[in-house]
């Protein structure tokens, strides 16, 4: 049977395609009958899982360097509180960016183009050539791909992207070298479906939740639940409600797996102390591959 894999695009050029790549052709995780479907937000590959249009989905959900993808994030809450999907797999990408233009280009660029996360994680080269291009316009793209496509296309533009944009779009590296500020950059990225994962008995385990802002304590109290039970908390992070001043959801990344007693214990305890606004939301249980 055949399964369908969104991933963000717009072609092989991404590196949201190297992870579906990696995890579902290479790995032979699903087998070579797959049909990896480009979207050009990480909104879109969520929805796709939702409604059914892919089997899984490809998004960036952490960088070592530069942190939480909130975008996938807030993507996740949306889909999920109306369509439902859950994290069933993770898979870590190395990352190298480069300065790309069009070939035979003599002129420096007068814009600088890519997605927000490679912008940030290039900070450096992108201050270094401000200096030596004075009205260097920056500006954000919904993927590295979309970037580099613009870039094929316009002599006055550079693009911060990976090597497969050259081949995909006939552009050049101005550098040999990656441009990234730290040269051990990786992305873990999440394989979204339909159902969580089976227990494996290294796992993960992730919750969003919206503590009450009025009960002094609400984060310290939740964790304590947890940290009682030696359930190892491995990742949280604070995403702002959108239209609600200093309002966040939380997502509680811990080690273990959703229907493990203690875990069972620690929700059962964290409902009754009322600490939440709504219901604790389960994004997902799935193998743990990046833990000590």
């Amino acid at each position: 049977m055949s399964s369908k894999v969104g991933y963000l695009g717009p072609n092989m050029s991404t590196f949201g395609y190297v992870a579906a790549e990696n995890f579902f052709l290479k790995s032979g995780e699903k087998g070579n009958d797959v049909e990896l479907v480009p979207y050009k937000t990480h909104e879109e590959v969520c929805l796709a899982v939702g409604r059914k249009e892919v089997n899984y989905g490809v998004v960036a959900i952490e960088n070592v360097i530069d942190g939480v993808v909130t975008e996938t994030i807030r993507a996740v809450d949306d889909v999920d509180g109306h369509l439902g999907l859950k994290a069933w797999a993770e898979i870590v990408v190395p990352i190298e960016l480069f300065f790309l233009r069009k070939e035979n280009v003599s002129e420096p660029p007068k814009k600088l183009i890519s997605h927000a996360v490679a912008i940030r994680q290039c900070s450096e080269f992108i201050s270094a050539l401000r200096k030596e291009i004075k009205d260097l316009v920056v500006e954000v793209r919904d993927s590295t791909g979309v970037a580099a496509e613009e870039a094929s296309t316009d002599n006055s533009i550079g693009v911060i992207a990976s090597l497969k944009a050259c081949e995909a779009y006939g552009l050049v590296s101005v550098r040999q070298e990656s441009v990234a500020d730290h040269k051990n950059s990786r992305t873990r990225f999440w394989i979204i479906g339909k159902e969580h994962a089976d227990r494996t008995g290294k796992d993960k385990t992730c919750f969003l939740i919206n503590l009450e802002q009025s009960v002094p304590g609400s984060l310290s109290k939740t964790l304590n639940i947890f940290s009682n039970r030696n359930i190892n908390l491995l990742l949280i992070y604070p995403c702002p409600i959108p239209g609600k001043h200093w309002e966040y959801t939380f997502l509680l990344e811990f080690q273990g797996y959703v229907t493990d007693k203690k875990m069972e214990e620690a929700w059962l305890e964290f409902r009754k102390l009322g600490l939440s606004l709504n219901p604790p939301r389960f994004i997902g249980s799935y193998p743990d591959t990046t833990s000590r």
